[in-house]
């Protein structure tokens, strides 16, 4: 039992008897008025229910706040965590009490400089970020603030509050509107230049193609200015991926089965899987609501991510589409919340290595020796385009996971 309910209990207890004596279970000195003790002790009666309240109030806040707090004594010894926190770790509150806030950081050394600085130097956080890991030593980043709990008597600290929250939504929109940023940007850059650079290559390519018609037949001049047709070909083609990507059609959206667009991107795909010895496993959610997508173009997304799927694995990988329904993944203008249908792309290949991974949906960002990097950024792009999203989760060595958000939408009959 703790410290608190004990004295509770003692309290209540000493109630008790006090009132037992007053209805003569105990004798009182005949000296004493009988109607001054009963009045005292409904006053204290009424105090300690007036506490009791007060402490339920305070105890319901801080068990039911969407942040996490934990508190320590100034060793770093862990003295309480409350609901949200004990969630978030995974752990059961007897587990962890008494243990070093340090075993909850990702890098014990980081977490020894700030308990550091919040003893020694009096230092107070405001939103730091960091990396913690729970129960299944899954990093979760979070952003925490300190202050003391000083003692009431002579006002020194004698423990540290850290309050903290989950961030890793909050680092998910962050690099959305990163990428929103630079997509908006490149786009607006991109159709001047790509026009600008179209009308010169088609003078360059009419002229060559009346040049090679002067030339004789078996003139080695004639192999020389049918390459320069071939690369100005391969240029237009660069640049109309480019217009693709800067300026995609608009959607022309309907309402699909998203298993029925995955198993015809795989039928295209399935003799390069035989080739290469690649494994295809699919778990579809039965009922699965169809999406509002312009079919086409998310075979387009799909294929893109096989393709990339299938260069980052050796001979007997293994490719896994599975697809699941989550629960307030959207709003809309009004802030009402919607479901989405999420389709999960998963490969057991070479992973993304942590640097690159913030990076793999810039466009022309690519680790290959062939290819130009627009795979991953147009599929941003056309996902956007049709109201979803994509998100990437790899480890380096161990593989790699993207996962597809459609909105959830109503079908009118």
């Amino acid at each position: 039992m703790s410290k608190r309910l004990e004295n509770k209990k003692i309290a209540a207890v000493t109630l008790k008897e006090f009132y037992s004596a007053l209805e003569g279970k105990k004798k009182s000195a005949p000296t004493i008025d009988q109607t001054d003790y009963k009045s005292k002790y409904q006053l204290l009666l009424k105090r300690f229910h007036e506490l009791e309240k007060v402490f339920d109030f305070h105890r319901g806040i801080i068990q039911q706040i969407s942040s996490g707090i934990i508190t320590t004594d100034m060793n770093g010894n862990i003295t309480f965590m409350n609901r949200t926190a004990l969630d978030i770790f995974e752990f059961d509150y007897l587990e962890i009490q008494e243990q070093s806030i340090l075993t909850l950081f990702a890098d014990p050394k980081e977490g020894q400089k700030i308990l550091d600085r919040i003893v020694k130097e009096g230092h107070h956080y405001e939103s730091k970020e960091v990396y913690l890991t729970n129960r299944k030593n899954e990093l979760i980043p979070v952003g925490f603030s300190t202050s003391y709990i000083l003692n009431q008597e002579n006002k020194e600290p004698e423990g540290i509050i850290f309050i903290f929250r989950d961030i890793k939504a909050l680092n998910n929109l962050r690099r959305q509107i990163e990428r929103m940023e630079r997509l908006a940007t490149l786009g607006e850059l991109s159709a001047g230049i790509a026009h600008e650079i179209r009308n010169p290559l088609a003078g360059i390519k009419t002229s060559a193609q009346v040049l090679e018609e002067s030339f004789s037949p078996g003139d080695f001049r004639t192999q020389l200015v049918t390459r320069i047709v071939k690369e100005i070909d391969r240029s237009n083609e660069l640049l109309k991926r480019f217009f693709n990507f800067a300026k995609p059609s608009k959607p022309r959206q309907d309402f699909h089965d998203i298993e029925m667009i995955i198993d015809g991107v795989y039928l295209l795909m399935a003799p390069r899987f035989k080739k290469k010895g690649i494994t295809f496993n699919s778990e579809f959610t039965p009922d699965t609501p169809q999406v509002y997508v312009d079919a086409s173009q998310i075979e387009q997304v799909i294929l893109n991510l096989f393709l990339n799927a299938l260069d980052a694995m050796d001979h007997k990988g293994e490719i896994r589409v599975n697809t699941s329904i989550e629960k307030e993944q959207f709003k809309d203008e009004d802030g009402k919340t919607a479901g989405a249908v999420v389709v999960t792309i998963s490969d057991n290949g070479r992973g993304i290595p942590g640097d690159n991974l913030e990076r793999i949906f810039n466009p022309f960002f690519t680790t290959k020796s062939h290819g130009l990097g627009l795979g991953l950024s147009i599929s941003n792009r056309l996902m956007q385009e049709n109201g979803g999203r994509i998100d990437v989760e790899s480890v380096e060595g161990k593989g790699t996971t993207f996962k597809l958000y459609f909105p959830i939408h109503q079908i009118n009959k």
